[in-house]
């Protein structure tokens, strides 16, 4: 749920990865949110970044974006934020592979 790289922009995050660590994109991050709705009920959580996915905002091939999920105005938002954005507040939700 985006502990590991907690205040880490979503590039940073990325290019720290261990060998059998991947981004878990915004399928993956939805049912983990629909199957833990308590992980976002607050301002103050941990919001989640998608580092599995990415994002070009203006359609023209410069994916400089990467999903977010954030709870705002009592209900939990998704957008989409620049990946150099480094957040407190925010984490890139990750995987293992097993070895």
């Amino acid at each position: 749920f985006g502990l590991r790289h907690r205040g880490r922009s979503v590039r940073r995050a990325r290019a720290v990865f261990q060998a059998n660590e991947f981004g878990l994109g915004a399928f993956a991050v939805g049912i983990m949110l629909l199957t833990h709705p308590e992980r976002e009920v607050q301002w103050e959580q941990l919001h989640i970044d998608c580092a599995g996915d990415e994002f070009a905002p203006g359609a023209d091939g410069d994916f400089s974006c990467a999903p977010v999920f954030y709870f705002d105005d009592g209900k939990v938002e998704f957008s989409a934020y620049w990946f150099g954005y480094a957040g407190e507040s925010f984490g890139s939700a990750s995987a293992f592979l097993s070895q």
